[in-house]
């Protein structure tokens, strides 16, 4: 575990210090401490949710993007906006309607799961991905050219695209409340690693722990896209590389784990972008280079074990 707090320090040292403009503070308040805390705050959310969607799916490929969660929720705070912007409807926000979309693809995802194999839950969330993702870019159609630049850069994925000032420290605190709900529950949620049965069977109220596992995946989900766009892999690796470090399955013995890789890993996939490539790329074409491989071979363990 100090390991992984051990790479955060020199990764988000690089992201601060480090660029073609040298150490300028002036550049680092602007442009830098922006798109850092950005990939602290989405990294470390989107981590949350994937390892409560793994522990409440029992799914080993549960992750917000993937499943569609994060498609979801860029859809309906891009409908929001097209509402307000074309019909004069009232306008609920970029993260209100981000919420709005996780909570609704992530209360989908696990009624699902209640009903059918996990196998079918993924294949599920694959289409939700797909669907909603095509609903997104037929939205755009609506709007007009000049308008497309801030949000077609939301659209793919980029820490670059994080709100500076009270807006981004807001979204930060509000990644730092979800946390500490998952946390004060965490024993309770790590029970659902035998189902939901056993849980009722440790003294769980499965009800009220089943409303927190949504309103927090939702949340953290939501925050991050409404913040940084929909940004893959995160929330499928982090939990994976949390419970090999910490030797544990339980989500109570690797939540902090989980949210320390998460943010590592979103810092990692930015500080390429930023000091290797030749121009900004979206998050998930670096985070993929990666996460698909482990994709595969997670679902093919999977697979194996049926």
């Amino acid at each position: 575990m100090k390991a992984i707090y051990l790479l955060i320090i020199p990764l988000l040292f690089l992201e601060l210090a480090w660029g073609p403009a040298g150490f300028d503070p002036a550049i680092v308040e602007a442009v830098r401490l922006p798109r850092a805390l950005g990939a602290v705050a989405a990294g470390a959310a989107l981590a949350i949710s994937g390892h409560l969607l793994q522990t409440a799916l029992r799914n080993p490929l549960a992750d917000p993007y993937l499943l569609g969660v994060s498609q979801t929720a860029l859809f309906t705070a891009l409908l929001s906006y097209v509402l307000w912007r074309l019909f004069s409807a009232p306008y609920l926000g970029y993260l209100a309607g981000s919420l709005i979309g996780a909570a609704a693809a992530t209360a989908v995802l696990l009624y699902a799961a209640r009903r059918a194999p996990l196998t079918v839950v993924v294949l599920f969330g694959v289409l939700l991905a797909f669907a909603a993702s095509s609903a997104t870019q037929l939205l755009l159609l609506a709007l007009p050219p000049e308008e497309l630049g801030y949000i077609y850069l939301s659209l793919q994925g980029s820490f670059a695209a994080y709100p500076p000032g009270p807006v981004g420290y807001a979204a930060a605190a509000a990644v730092a409340a979800i946390y500490a709900a998952a946390w004060a529950k965490a024993r309770h949620i790590a029970a659902y690693i035998h189902g939901e049965e056993a849980a009722k069977g440790l003294g769980v109220d499965v009800e009220k722990t089943n409303l927190l596992i949504a309103a927090a995946g939702a949340a953290a989900a939501g925050v991050a896209t409404a913040t940084v766009g929909p940004v893959g892999f995160i929330g499928l690796l982090a939990p994976h590389m949390a419970k090999w470090a910490e030797k544990s399955g339980r989500f109570d013995k690797t939540l902090h784990a989980a949210a320390a890789m998460g943010v590592a890993l979103a810092l990692a996939a930015d500080n390429a972008i930023r000091l290797l490539l030749p121009r900004d790329v979206p998050a998930t074409v670096v985070l993929s280079v990666v996460g698909a491989p482990a994709a595969a071979w997670l679902l093919l363990k999977y697979v194996r074990g049926l």
